[in-house]
Formats: C-alpha cells, sequence, structure tokens
C-alpha cells in the first residue's frame, strides 16, 4: 500500500473534487463525472504539491476519463491495472481516495462483492467504505494492482459500492472510447469469454437511479461551489465578531441582538444608512466612531461578497433551501442577505 499512495492524487475543478491515479508518467485516470465540463484543472499531488492538467480523453459511454498533468513530480510512481477475469467473491480490496475532498490519501478496506455486467459495463461490487471525494479513486487488491475505478454508492443502503471495472481503463489507455460490451461477454480474458449472466432488469433499473442526473450534479458542483465561496467570507466574519465585542464593551450601553438571531453585527449597514439594524446607543467618542466606520466597512466587504456567491448559487441551479442550509451551517444566514 505505501508503493500505492503516491500514485492517487486529488483533483480539483471549479466546481467539484474528486480522485484520480497515475497509470502512465503524466498521465492520470479518474471518472467523468469528476472532470466533466470544468473549464480547469488542478491536481494535488500525495507530498501536497500542485499542478495544472487538461482532460486527455473521455469515453462515451462509461464514467472514465484520463487527464493529462502538466508538471508532474520525477520520478513518478504508477498504478498497474489488472483484469477484473481472475476476481473471486470475498477477495480483499482497498479503497483509496479523498474523501469530502480534503481527507487525501485515505484508505478503507473491504472485500469483493460481487463482479456483475450492469447495461454493457463491468462493475465490482465492494463493501468498502467509499464517500463524496473517493469518485475517481483506484480501488486495489492485495497485490496493489487496480482492479476498478471507484464510480459510485447506494446512498440508500448499506456497504453497497461500485467501480468500474479496470479492463474499460485499459482499454481508454488504449485508446478506445466506446468500452461496453455485449451482455454476452466480458473485458478480456479467457475466462470472461463465456457467457455472462444478464443482471434482472430491476437491478439495472435501480443501479441506473443510483447515478446522478445531469442536473443532480449540476446542482452538486453548484453547491460545493457556493460552499467554498462562503467559506472564506466566514473567516472574515469571525473577526469582524471579535471587533464587534470589543465595540460593544467600549462603545454601548445596551446589548446586541439575541445569538439566535445570527451574529451580532449582522445588519449594521442598515443603521449607517439610517435604518433600523443591530443598533445601540454609542458612545460618541472620535474612536468609537471610528471603530464603528472600520465594522460597516468589513461588513460591507462580506455582505457584497455573500451576494455574488447567492447569486452564482442561483445561476447554478442552487435550490434557495439548500443555499438557506449552507449559510446556517457556517452561520452566515441573516435573514436579509439575500436581499442586498
Amino acid at each position: 500500500m505505501r508503493t500505492a499512495l503516491p500514485a492517487v492524487v486529488t483533483i480539483h475543478t471549479e466546481s467539484a473534487t474528486g480522485a484520480g491515479f497515475f497509470v502512465a508518467p503524466a498521465l492520470l485516470l479518474t471518472n467523468r463525472h469528476v472532470i466533466d465540463g470544468a473549464s480547469s484543472l488542478h491536481v494535488t499531488f500525495s507530498d501536497g504539491r500542485t499542478s495544472s492538467a487538461i482532460v486527455s480523453s473521455i469515453a462515451q459511454d462509461a464514467d472514465l476519463a484520463l487527464v493529462r498533468v502538466a508538471n508532474p513530480p520525477t520520478p513518478q510512481a504508477t498504478l498497474t491495472m489488472a483484469s477484473t477475469g481472475d476476481l473471486q467473491v470475498g477477495e480483499e480490496v482497498l479503497a483509496i481516495g479523498s474523501p469530502l475532498g480534503v481527507l487525501q490519501s485515505t484508505v478503507t478496506r473491504g472485500i469483493v462483492s460481487a463482479v456483475r455486467t450492469i447495461g454493457g459495463l463491468r462493475y465490482v461490487q465492494t463493501d468498502a467504505a467509499i464517500n463524496p471525494g473517493n469518485s475517481g479513486g483506484p480501488l486495489v487488491d492485495s497485490r496493489g494492482r487496480v482492479i476498478g475505478i471507484t464510480t459510485l454508492k447506494f446512498t440508500t443502503a448499506e456497504s453497497l459500492g461500485f467501480a468500474v471495472a479496470a479492463d474499460h481503463g485499459l482499454r481508454l489507455i488504449e485508446g478506445r472510447t466506446t468500452l461496453s460490451e455485449s451482455p454476452a461477454r466480458g473485458c478480456g480474458s479467457a475466462r470472461d469469454d463465456r457467457p455472462q449472466p444478464r443482471e434482472p432488469d430491476r437491478l439495472e433499473a435501480a443501479f441506473s437511479r443510483a447515478r446522478k442526473s445531469d442536473t443532480e450534479l449540476s446542482i452538486e458542483k453548484g453547491t460545493a461551489q457556493f460552499e467554498r465561496m462562503v467559506q472564506p467570507l466566514a473567516r472574515d466574519a469571525d473577526v469582524i465578531d471579535a471587533w464587534w465585542r470589543r465595540y460593544q464593551a467600549a462603545c454601548t450601553t445596551t446589548a446586541s441582538r439575541h445569538a439566535a438571531d445570527g451574529r451580532g453585527w449582522f445588519g449594521v449597514w442598515m443603521a449607517q444608512s439610517g435604518a433600523s439594524g443591530p443598533e445601540s446607543q454609542a458612545v460618541e467618542s472620535p474612536d468609537c466612531r471610528a471603530a464603528r466606520a472600520n465594522i460597516v466597512t468589513a461588513a460591507g466587504s462580506v455582505r457584497a461578497g455573500m451576494a455574488r456567491a447567492e447569486e452564482q448559487a442561483r445561476r447554478a441551479g442552487v435550490p434557495p433551501g439548500i443555499v438557506r442550509d449552507v449559510e446556517k451551517r457556517y452561520a452566515m444566514d441573516w435573514p436579509t442577505w439575500d436581499r442586498f
């Protein structure tokens, strides 16, 4: 496993994060849905360094893509791809990825639960823990060989994860962009040439439902981008919190709004313009007026940033309820944020 980890990277786009792994110097294999629609790509290597990257090729009928890295480490470790033809149910496997997009080089252990042909593509079913951010990462066997590319899990059931068989990845590396097989044939071994049982229609239907629609993926990407925009604004708001507490202690005679209403200084820009806000009886001293002016300026900058973030979320089709949930998570849910 120590030799596999350096070959796995985190892939960042403007609206999504996933994993990938080197199959050749400067060439990564990942999921198509990780990079789909991205205008820019950056990868973070296992040692923390980063590089830009571009999409090299995409499978037309499978969730796979190749990405070429501009400045890979030298030398760069690569992973060996293995056919699923000899996989045994119960065989131990490891999934490597970046759960939640931040826990890079996370390894989870499981077994091969089944090998299934669904929609003309071969999948390795596993009970290894798979989370957002694992997409595109390798599923490796006990010898460190890639036997699948992690692609999805059923969120309505426990321990039901799937990886696109490495056989399909090999075909993409060889230059083939149509990867599905006839249900009567396998993915590249003598054993697989025997007729394969067709999965029940109900399983294929359930599998299709587990795959997110383009709209769902767009909302997820828009939500992730919105959260990334809110995070630094929330940190700025934490700084203003400290300023506001000092201002309250030195320059006011009445308490701020109740904490349940959000941050105490929310709405300070309204008081500046003569409307009601988190106003208090201010002591009219030059120092206090200057302190309040600094708070108003900083609050206005955060307010403008939130307006931009909310507009981006609106254009991405993120539902208002999700926007509000993200704002609540970061204590940025002043009732009039969206009516600047």
